[in-house]
């Protein structure tokens, strides 16, 4: 009795299977306590497993999204009752809410009537949820430095900062700081291995241009009078992707060009990216791993598409700041500016991976007997693969 109290559902004499429930964790759940020869109580197939265990995982689910009023908000007979406002459920009416991942024929009601009768409101429910403060946290971030304030955010005083701590909220100058600890939690962190190949496209109106690794690489700091989505001008940086077709792409959708010349260059040293391709999918509320880890990755995802998504043709100078500010904090504070050498994202074109380095003109060579012996990353050029080419239509696709 004292066990059921604490997990607050009480045990039963059911079995259910896999068929009965519409959500991953839940099905693992079972799966990890079926046996062929149990049959399951709402639909009549085997293998099932005892309901318990999938009343565990839901439970606990559960409690990653919600809590019990009775931790935390004050009750009040004379002044009817919960002393809050905000969204209040009873047991039978949160588990009603989530039937659509309890689909067995009288699932519902079996777990409605496991279940200890709670008051429920949402978890951390004197803040408001954490994807909404990171979404309008990053938002107002984007405003200020596309609009307001581009070079000094951090220096301004703030009088929501004094507060946030205790609010939960997450002033605009220090969603950065935000991100890299999100960053870290999410190991996206990653490894780029020397001899890791990119390949790196440039459009150009005659046939045929010089094909050195200097004129193909970086654009050199003298010609980079253009801002791009990763570095604003002045700061060239290397673009390029893992595959041929979203390096021409990336470049010849928005160009009167008619040749390209592409090449595939290798790095010198292992090296380290933020690989913002490998964020991993947001999970069930019931993964017992990474359900209390939701909102942020709900946040993530939102915020990893703007990183790749297509600006306005006309903004794009405007449009760009945010990722620009983004990519020299993940280069040169994050870490202190010892650890991140480039980025890894989708393309919003191809759906293939592009890639954003630190390296200068300089640093892009040809592939000589020595072009390895130096500390520094660099990026050799494989003579064999530069190929020009009329640009296509299909090329310019969008």
């Amino acid at each position: 009795m004292m066990e059921e109290e604490e997990q607050g559902w009480s045990y039963t004499d059911k079995f259910v299977c896999t068929a009965c429930v519409d959500d991953y964790a839940l099905e693992g759940a079972i799966r990890a306590d079926e046996t062929a020869g149990d049959v399951c109580d709402f639909c009549d197939r085997s293998p099932a497993a005892p309901l318990d265990s999938m009343l565990e995982t839901f439970v606990d689910g559960l409690r990653n999204e919600y809590e019990d009023a009775a931790e935390g908000v004050s009750y009040d007979s004379s002044e009817d009752g919960w002393q809050w406002w905000g969204p209040i459920w009873n047991t039978y009416d949160l588990v009603s809410d989530h039937s659509d991942v309890l689909i067995g024929d009288g699932l519902v009601e079996a777990v409605q009537t496991a279940m200890h009768d709670r008051t429920w409101v949402e978890k951390d429910f004197a803040w408001r949820r954490r994807d909404q403060v990171l979404n309008e946290s990053w938002d107002q971030f984007c405003n200020a430095v596309k609009y307001r304030t581009r070079y000094v955010i951090w220096l301004q005083d703030d009088p929501d900062e004094l507060e946030a701590d205790h609010t939960g909220e997450v002033p605009p100058a220090r969603i950065l700081d935000e991100i890299g600890r999100l960053i870290e939690r999410l190991n996206l962190i990653q490894p780029l291995p020397a001899g890791s190949r990119l390949w790196r496209a440039q459009t150009h109106s005659d046939p045929t241009i010089d094909h050195t690794a200097a004129r193909l690489g970086t654009s050199p700091v003298k010609y980079a009078k253009q801002a791009n989505r990763m570095n604003p001008a002045g700061i060239p940086m290397f673009y390029g992707a893992a595959d041929s077709k979203t390096a021409i792409r990336e470049v010849a959708f928005r160009t009167d060009d008619s040749h390209v010349t592409l090449g595939l260059f290798e790095t010198s040293i292992d090296s380290v990216v933020v690989d913002f391709t490998c964020l991993r999918p947001v999970p069930s509320m019931f993964d017992p791993e990474w359900g209390g880890f939701r909102r942020q990755l709900l946040f993530l995802h939102r915020f990893v598409n703007q990183l790749s998504d297509r600006v306005r043709p006309e903004y794009e100078q405007i449009d760009y700041v945010p990722t620009q500010i983004l990519t020299e904090y993940l280069l040169r504070v994050y870490e202190k500016g010892r650890l991140v050498h480039g980025l890894l994202y989708t393309s919003s074109i191809t759906g293939g991976t592009s890639a954003v380095l630190d390296v200068p003109n300089d640093r892009c060579v040809e592939q000589a007997a020595d072009w390895r012996a130096n500390d520094a990353l660099r990026l050799g050029i494989d003579p064999s693969s530069i190929k020009s080419r009329k640009l296509t239509a299909d090329d310019k696709t969008v």
